[in-house]
């Protein structure tokens, strides 16, 4: 290597959202910061800055390579196809999971308030009868057989089983739609894109829908674009950690079972996609972590020629990266009679025209696969 005042370094800046970035304060966590050697025949990449600072971010700029530096690694990256993760993961068809995932994981913080709540009287309630606060009656407790119970706790613990009941319920359901769903896959669409040009407000498409089934109502189309996690090694290394030690805060313990080896940073299995193993095909769409969807537009069944809105934001092309990766789709939404929405989703690879990219606020979202469609 030359001397390191002569080169160029991609510096990336990130804090990246955990798989529930709801539970954390984006402003403790950590910062990852790598560089990587820019060589004679490499192009430079656009600068980057997608969030602020103090929140969830990810920041990419061409800095100079000072002595400190030398041993970085040199910058490679994807731009000109899909890499075969993708095709794993998010192409082809998907279906919606139950609602009553969702329904249910929103019950369960009341019912485990209500739990909390009945324990805490009844430990509290002599003090309370004698203060009266509370009424005898309404605290005391119930003999069931040899023992007595709180009156509370027999109150709140059936309902606190009733979103458990209703996630099991869910799952066995969506077992047997994805054992029925694989059987009988539809034929693919055949999706045109008639630009790849990111930096404009629209672009055409052409759809064409080789079979239509009985059951479907009505389809539209839109367009997404969003980041990739980082592979767990490079972020790893980029906040000075090795696997083995304690985990950075964010960042959950690898799993021994994973579903895809670069899908997940340790999280998110039977979570993410309820009653799915590594060795069956995904047919629940992951969100992505940071994620920004264009309007939908209506697609007639028999086929057409439309106009898709992109995403809002100046978001650069698509890059495949182990520390950053922009990612676009096309995502068709079939609405049928029963059984819930189809989706089919094709991935695209969309260019940029050099320019800087600033988004103010990145837009991160859980990673459960039931609460996408929320």
């Amino acid at each position: 290597m030359e001397n390191s005042d002569s080169g160029r370094a991609v510096e990336i800046q990130l804090r990246w959202p955990p798989f529930d970035p709801d539970t954390v304060i984006a402003s403790e966590l950590p910062i990852a910061r790598e560089y990587f050697r820019l060589t004679e025949d490499t192009i430079s990449p656009c600068t980057v800055e997608i969030g602020q600072k103090s929140g969830f971010h990810v920041h990419r700029k061409i800095t100079r390579l000072s002595s400190g530096l030398s041993e970085c690694r040199d910058w490679v990256t994807l731009s000109d196809r899909i890499p075969r993760r993708i095709e794993l993961e998010r192409k082809g068809w998907f279906i919606m999971p139950s609602k009553m995932h969702r329904d249910s994981r929103r019950l369960i913080p009341f019912a485990v308030i209500g739990i909390i709540a009945s324990l805490a009287i009844h430990a509290f309630e002599p003090a309370l009868v004698n203060w009266g606060w509370v009424d005898g009656s309404f605290a005391g407790s119930v003999r069931l057989g040899l023992l007595d119970y709180p009156i509370l706790l027999l109150i709140f613990l059936p309902i606190f089983c009733i979103p458990i009941m209703m996630r099991l319920i869910a799952s066995v359901w969506d077992f047997r739609r994805t054992r029925k769903f694989r059987k009988n896959l539809p034929q693919t669409p055949v999706v045109t894109m008639g630009d790849d040009d990111c930096t404009q407000e629209q672009i055409s498409a052409q759809i064409e829908f080789p079979e239509v089934r009985d059951d479907w109502i009505s389809a539209e189309a839109r367009i997404q674009v969003g980041l990739l996690n980082p592979r767990r090694p490079m972020l790893l290394h980029a906040l000075g950690r090795k696997e083995g030690q304690q985990n950075p805060p964010g960042i959950s313990t690898p799993l021994a079972i994973r579903q895809y080896a670069s899908s997940e940073l340790g999280t998110g299995f039977g979570e993410s996609t309820p009653l799915e193993g590594p060795d069956t095909q995904r047919l629940f769409l992951s969100p992505l972590p940071v994620q920004k969807r264009g309007n939908a537009c209506p697609v007639p069944l028999d086929g057409g020629t439309l106009n898709v809105v992109l995403p809002d934001g100046d978001w650069p092309g698509s890059e495949y990266h182990p520390l950053f990766a922009t990612h676009w789709e096309l995502i068709l939404r079939i609405e049928r009679e029963t059984n819930g929405p189809l989706l089919f989703v094709s991935p695209l690879i969309m260019k940029d025209d050099g320019r800087a990219s600033k988004i103010s606020e990145m837009p991160t979202q859980s990673g459960r696969s039931e609460m996408a469609d929320s």
